[in-house]
């Protein structure tokens, strides 16, 4: 018996799902008709456009990862800080003492990054998360958080950098 011409259709299969795990969709912020800027994120993360509040939000399909990212323009400067704590607020109990800030330059952007911990509201664990600010234009701020298990996976954490490393500011 020759399983030789099997062999051919196993690799066919097992790359045809490789390929696919790494299928990514482009999100832009607030919109796709007039992006500010853009990133990509794992098609299996579920990504969606909130056309109401100009927003993207995803989850890993573990639930280790959520990410939201959206877009704050020149008027409502004032509430940056606001948003920024508000979405701390609806996503944790708790937010930790010592948050560290970084800045770094990525793909022709300058970030501003706030990284801690704190507490999951919904399943009361350990998170970190990290909020990172750039300009995207003129008198626009973009805004990307995360959130994260303090345990999850690192190839789930990895991909989340990667997500990160993929923000493009439309010019």
């Amino acid at each position: 018996m020759k399983i030789t011409p099997l062999l051919p259709i196993v690799l066919t299969l097992a790359t045809a799902a490789f390929v696919s795990s790494l299928s990514a969709d482009t999100m832009s912020v607030p919109s796709s008709a007039d992006a500010a800027f853009t990133f990509e994120v794992p098609a299996k993360w579920s990504p969606k456009l909130n056309a109401d509040d100009e927003s993207v939000e995803a989850t890993a399909p573990d639930g280790h990862v959520y990410l939201s990212s959206w877009l704050v323009t020149g008027s409502d400067m004032k509430e940056l800080s606001g948003d920024i704590a508000k979405t701390l607020t609806d996503s944790m109990s708790k937010v930790d003492a010592g948050q560290q800030e970084e800045t770094y330059a990525l793909n022709g952007i300058d970030f501003t990054v706030i990284k801690g911990t704190g507490t999951d509201k919904r399943e009361g664990g350990k998170v970190k998360f990290q909020v990172a600010l750039f300009s995207a234009g003129g008198e626009k701020v973009g805004i990307f958080y995360a959130d994260y298990d303090a345990d999850a996976p690192a190839d789930t954490t990895d991909v989340l950098q990667g997500i990160i490393k993929s923000i493009k500011v439309k010019k």
